[in-house]
């Protein structure tokens, strides 16, 4: 039993050591603020979109889609349900400007690739792939959508433009351009030349390493002195690990889905918090640091969450 624990959380202690070098190397003065900036760019504008054409082309087909839409009703409707409960809260505990975007997008989307992947494929094995990819899709677009457009409308510098004609450009970022060209692939059945595939894979694979950098740079910004578990904090993690599951858990009576997807999802809806979030708080100018912050400590507790999550799962579905 433990060996099977420390398998699934793997992903976590691989995720920590990433951040820890990002951790070390700001601190020996390797990064200034352009660095960061320069990273959190390449992520969101070159690396991300890479890895999202790649991926989803490789683990999906048409067929594939068609088969899961079924599903797809139920992540669609948690995740909405996590949302409106992620906006009320900000609105009753009066989150300050800056952090109010990254505070509610945290209720509802989760680090479901990075993290979520590995811990499903420990737990569940290649049998939930299908179920992963389809939250996974959920949350991503939800994400490059609402999310950002929650993060980009709380922006807390005064001169940032956030008309909506701004906005609308920023919401239709290149992440989820790239989605919808992954899908437009699919669905028409494109294949991509081998040389082209293998060149936006092997820049994908910079997003993950990349994105755990720049959490570590951000998070040795913070001074410890100043760091303390405040409500936003606090709430964070209640939305990230309570709150988001609990939403898929209380949908699960009114559709119909597969006991492997009821799993799955909640196991999902389960992980830490999306670690782009850092990159797109830094790229339009909202609180990076709480962000930061936030992804790094819900992937601490996750240590402790996740297994509980497997248990309820195992033995309920």
């Amino acid at each position: 039993m433990l060996a099977f624990m420390m398998q699934a959380l793997g992903g976590i202690f691989t995720i920590i050591f990433v951040v820890g070098v990002g951790y070390v190397l700001n601190k020996k003065g390797w990064f200034d603020e352009k660095s960061s900036g320069l990273i959190s760019r390449l992520v969101t504008e070159v690396a991300l979109p890479c890895y999202l054409i790649t991926g989803l082309t490789k683990n999906f087909t048409f067929s594939d889609l068609s088969k899961m839409v079924p599903d797809m009703a139920l992540p669609v409707c948690s995740v909405s349900l996590a949302m409106v409960v992620g906006q009320t809260v900000t609105r009753f505990m009066k989150i300050r400007q800056g952090r109010r975007g990254v505070f509610c997008t945290n209720f509802f989307i989760a680090n479901t690739m990075f993290i979520g992947l590995p811990v499903n494929l420990a737990l569940f094995g290649d049998e939930s792939i299908p179920s992963v990819m389809l939250y996974y899709i959920v949350n991503t677009l939800f994400f490059w959508t609402l999310g950002v457009h929650s993060i980009v409308s709380d922006t807390s510098d005064p001169e940032a433009d956030i008309s909506f004609k701004n906005s609308l450009r920023k919401l239709f970022s290149v992440p989820l351009l790239s989605c919808l060209v992954a899908l437009l692939l699919i669905i028409l059945n494109i294949k991509l030349p081998s040389f082209l595939y293998n060149g936006l894979r092997y820049v994908g694979n910079l997003t993950t390493p990349l994105s755990l950098i720049f959490i570590g740079i951000e998070i040795s910004r913070i001074s410890l002195r100043d760091f303390h578990f405040e409500k936003d904090i606090v709430w964070g993690m209640i939305g990230r690990f309570i709150v988001c599951p609990l939403c898929v858990l209380a949908l699960v009576p009114f559709f119909t889905v597969s006991p492997i997807s009821v799993k799955v999802f909640t196991m999902q809806a389960a992980m830490p918090a999306m670690t782009q979030m850092a990159i797109v708080a830094k790229q339009y100018g909202a609180d990076s640091q709480y962000a930061a912050a936030l992804s790094f400590i819900t992937i601490l507790f996750g240590l402790a969450v996740i297994p509980v999550y497997m248990t309820i799962v195992s033995m309920n579905f």
